[in-house]
């Protein structure tokens, strides 16, 4: 009778004692706040009922989930690509196990940086243009130093990323490289000094601006910006995607290697990549997914803004370290042969 006792008392004790896990189980996953907090709180419910683990949301700035992952604050980290790469350098992530995040094989090849770091979505700067000042759609990005649009052309600042990117692209289309950029900076320094631009911009409403007054003809706009137009009702202006690529703009994702429970961080990271939950960053944020099986539906509005197939396999994107601890010296570079 004493023995039944202790092993329906020890039965009971398990099975509180696997409840609790149960219970206990949080992931802290980083995020910005504001629309992409939202949907990843939209999706979130379904992946905490299916392992009954709850998401605590660790919402901040891009730098601000550098600094979590640093104090050992964090389990998964979305956050942008050049702080993935910091992290990296540190020895803050855990390899991706594609074992574990079976949703990798259907990555984009490009969407796959290290083994540390892939892409969770993606925006990109398209070439837009005005069709009432240009007859036909615009070949590639030479066409910002065609002499016809004098004061028509609008890019972003020489410390934006799209801008040094496109100046690496000069570089290696002219005969040099990242490693040898004067034709490319010899390039930008033509189209400075070209009388083309309007100006190289650093807050992108003002670009915007310049589109919805007819001022702009023709420049680099990332594809959020796009949209604003377009839901404004300015029928006149279109974009296209050049065959020489876009510049992306990446939200990566990491594991940190101190992760409270590495396989449920794992199981998150393959839940980002499924086609539901890459559906709903491209129809709610208008960020592409990096994922080749997430059918975005035909009726959505935006859908040519998301950046796919072909195209995404064309993202241009430059060694982001040697941008990174190159382009002081680039920018001096370029300014004294703009003046010249």
């Amino acid at each position: 009778m004493k023995t039944r006792h202790i092993l329906a008392t020890l039965a009971l004790t398990v099975s509180w004692t696997g409840m609790a896990a149960a219970d206990d189980c949080m992931l802290r996953v980083t995020t910005w706040g504001g629309s992409y907090q939202a949907t990843y709180e939209s999706v979130a419910a379904k992946f905490e009922e299916q392992y009954n683990c709850k998401i605590e949301w660790v919402v901040g700035s891009s730098p601000d989930h550098l600094i979590k992952a640093r104090l050992g604050q964090v389990d998964v980290v979305t956050n942008t690509l050049l702080n993935s790469i910091a992290g990296e350098k540190e020895g803050l992530w855990l390899p991706l196990d594609p074992a574990k995040i079976p949703n990798m094989a259907n990555l984009y090849e490009n969407a796959i940086y290290s083994k540390d770091t892939i892409f969770a979505n993606v925006g990109d700067y398209v070439l837009a243009y005005n069709t009432d000042k240009l007859s036909k759609a615009p070949a590639g990005w030479d066409d910002l130093w065609n002499p016809d649009y004098k004061n028509s052309v609008v890019i972003y600042g020489v410390d934006h990323i799209p801008t040094l990117s496109l100046m690496v692209m000069k570089a290696e289309q002219n005969g040099g490289s990242i490693d040898n950029m004067e034709p490319g900076i010899d390039r930008m320094a033509e189209l400075i000094k070209s009388g083309n631009l309007i100006g190289m911009l650093d807050v992108e409403s003002q670009m915007v601006s310049l589109f919805e007054t007819g001022d702009a003809a023709l420049g680099m706009l990332a594809t959020g910006r796009m949209k604003d137009l377009l839901s404004k009702g300015a029928k006149n202006i279109s974009f296209v995607r050049p065959e020489e690529g876009t510049f992306p703009l990446i939200t990566s994702v990491n594991i940190h290697k101190d992760a409270t429970d590495p396989d449920m961080a794992a199981n998150f990271v393959n839940y980002i990549l499924s086609p539901e939950v890459q559906v709903a960053f491209a129809t709610r944020n208008l960020y592409a997914p990096t994922v080749k099986n997430a059918e975005v539906p035909e009726d959505f509005e935006y859908r040519e803004l998301l950046v796919r197939n072909e195209a995404f396999g064309r993202l241009f994107l430059p060694d982001q370290e040697k941008i990174t601890a190159n382009k002081a010296d680039w920018q001096q570079r370029l300014n004294q042969k703009a003046k010249r």
